[in-house]
């Protein structure tokens, strides 16, 4: 095969952002379902809850920075600050905004629902540092300890991350592959202590550094990667109630899994049946940042309950496609309308992610 590498993974990466957005949708839909679904629906929310959209928030650490060590090769003081104040502006600066439209939309909410809440006293209870932070108190690492807007607390582990970056640099060079060995054995021995999060960003960077080009990486033993992934996937259905083996054949599913999304999204492009849709790209942060505040949950899920009955097994397995597809239409929808009608806002909540007006 002659390919461009170089050109084809940056397509890759860039035609991925979206569904991986779309993922993390669906993953956090069916969060409120598992507990309570039964048969067909039980098996899409383990299907998809612990395998295929748990891809998506790896995904996004690996690519991050995979992309941020670019041009880091060797150690750069000057690259690094320009790195950081860009990510300044597309992280740190809409991470704030969000979670402050977030804070103001709950407490907008809980007004009209009856809720006896002034704004000093409702600021007193989710408000201050936590609401940046960590809500619940707990150490601002993972998925546990969420700011107000649940979701960014990717967007948090990976302005820490980043600020790390020189550490990073520096441990990687000098322990190179033995180090992200030990980094990942400790992760799957001691659970707890290493976010997962950081196993993959730690990744991204080796590959980096070692001037890895991950399409070019893979392609050859892509059949391998699609075969492993499935079987992986399949042994987390069957040992979803170990909780010990499920997390084992996670971790090994999620670096699979990653393999197999980059070779088949690259396969598909070569193919011409996906072609990178610049709108689409550059909602996936918004959707990321949106569809949690009030928008999954509140409106898209009693909107659909509404409409479809809740017997049987094939209603409820229309739903789980349904809701988080109503969501992403709606932040799509309003994605559209706010570029076009305040585009300068829209740059700023997005971190002016290449923003096109009429």
């Amino acid at each position: 095969m002659r390919a461009d590498w170089t050109k084809l993974q940056s397509q890759v990466i860039d035609w991925l952002r979206f569904p991986m957005a779309v993922a993390v949708v669906v993953l956090h839909h069916g969060t409120r379902l598992i507990q309570e679904a039964t048969g067909p629906q039980k098996a899409l929310c383990i299907l998809f809850q612990e395998g295929i959209c748990r891809l998506a928030v790896p995904c996004f650490f690996f690519i991050s920075s995979y992309l941020f060590f670019s041009k880091l090769q060797q150690w750069d003081w000057g690259v690094w600050k320009s790195k950081i104040q860009r990510r300044a502006k597309t992280l740190l600066l809409p991470y704030i905004l969000w979670n402050l439209i977030a804070f103001l939309a709950y407490w907008v909410y809980s007004a009209i629902h009856g809720d006896a809440f002034g704004l000093q006293q409702f600021y007193t209870q989710n408000g201050g540092i936590r609401m940046f932070w960590a809500t619940n108190g707990g150490l601002p690492l993972g998925v546990h300890a969420t700011p107000i807007d649940g979701p960014l607390w990717f967007i948090r582990d990976l302005i820490l991350f980043t600020l790390f970056t020189p550490l990073i640099f520096k441990y990687l060079q000098w322990a190179r592959a033995y180090g992200l060995l030990v980094v990942v054995l400790f992760f799957l021995l001691v659970p707890g202590y290493i976010p997962e999060g950081f196993v993959f960003y730690l990744t991204g960077a080796w590959l980096q550094l070692k001037h890895k080009n991950v399409v070019e990486l893979v392609w050859q033993q892509r059949k391998l990667f699609y075969i492993i992934a499935l079987a992986l996937l399949a042994g987390m259905y069957f040992v979803f109630d170990n909780e010990y083996w499920r997390r084992f054949l996670k971790v090994f599913f999620l670096f699979v899994g990653i393999g197999a999304s980059f070779c088949g999204t690259a396969a598909l492009i070569l193919q011409g049946k996906f072609q990178v849709r610049p709108f689409l790209t550059r909602s996936s942060f918004f959707l990321f940042a949106t569809h949690e505040i009030l928008i999954l949950h509140d409106i898209a899920q009693p909107l659909v309950d509404s409409i479809l009955p809740s017997s049987g097994w094939f209603w409820p397995c229309v739903e789980f496609f349904l809701v988080p597809a109503l969501a992403t239409g709606i932040c799509l929808g309003l994605l559209w309308l706010m570029e076009h009608l305040i585009p300068r806002t829209t740059g700023l909540l997005t971190g002016n992610r290449q923003i096109q007006t009429a």
